[in-house]
């Protein structure tokens, strides 16, 4: 009879054989792209494939640090369009990384994944210029929409790292891990609301020091919002928001 022991390391190897394989098949497209033999559409359908394919073999035996890398390559890859040398470099720097991830996992060692994550190239798919990127790292909750892409332009284009998370629940796990220097919530989002996620963040040992901020549309008096820290600050979305953004920051001493 099996043993608990022997069936947890049986599902081990299994894990670590599929995310091998997902990787494996991550560099061969890329690769084949390169030499033109596979053309921009597939290359991306399927790096988005196999991204999301080992996102949930990460989760599914708890690799931290490779499901942190899996949620931004996600990220970065949302508003990608086409893949050219410049994509295509960017994605190799992803997939090593998510190797190095599984290999630290294999070795049973421990990655300072907040480092880690601010190597990583820019956020995809927005024109930006000749921005001056700096490195504070900004988490913005919001759900998919065309506000969001308003938002995370305007962070982008103050030179600030963004990563977008569609959810509060997946922002509760990611935020201990993945440290940002800031995390910016909207008020209104399903599961927990922006405001319950901030009052469990300020409330934890592990994430109460990250500054938090929430994106709301009433005044801090109003009575939706008697619940949130007093330590976290409103902001309002419209001309004023990167300015507000910036204040905010002075103000928290990110800046």
């Amino acid at each position: 009879m099996i043993s608990d022991a022997d069936l947890m390391q049986e599902l081990r190897t299994e894990a670590i054989d599929a995310a091998e394989d997902r990787l494996a098949n991550m560099n061969e497209v890329l690769v084949q792209f390169r030499d033109g033999m596979v053309k921009s559409e597939d290359t991306l359908a399927t790096i988005r494939l196999d991204t999301h394919s080992l996102k949930a073999v990460a989760a599914s035996f708890d690799m931290t640090a490779l499901k942190a890398m899996c949620h931004r390559f996600e990220d970065y890859l949302f508003n990608i369009k086409a893949v050219d040398g410049r994509i295509q470099g960017d994605m190799q720097v992803f997939v090593d990384r998510m190797s190095e991830c599984l290999d630290a996992f294999v070795k049973r060692e421990t990655m300072d994944i907040s480092s880690l994550v601010r190597q990583l190239p820019m956020k995809g798919g927005f024109e930006v210029g000749d921005i001056t990127v700096t490195d504070i790292e900004v988490m913005l909750v919001m759900q998919p929409g065309t506000a969001t892409k308003i938002v995370t332009r305007e962070l982008i284009e103050c030179g600030y790292r963004i990563v977008n998370v569609a959810s509060t629940l997946d922002a509760f796990h990611l935020v201990p891990s993945m440290r940002p220097d800031m995390v910016i919530i909207s008020r209104v989002m399903p599961e927990l609301s922006g405001i319950d996620l901030a009052c469990a963040l300020k409330a934890m040992p592990t994430t109460r020091d990250i500054p938090v901020a929430l994106i709301a549309t009433v005044d801090r008096k109003d009575e939706h919002l008697k619940d949130l820290p007093k330590t976290v600050p409103i902001l309002r979305k419209g001309s004023k928001f990167a300015d507000s953004v910036a204040d905010v920051f002075v103000e928290l001493g990110i800046l």
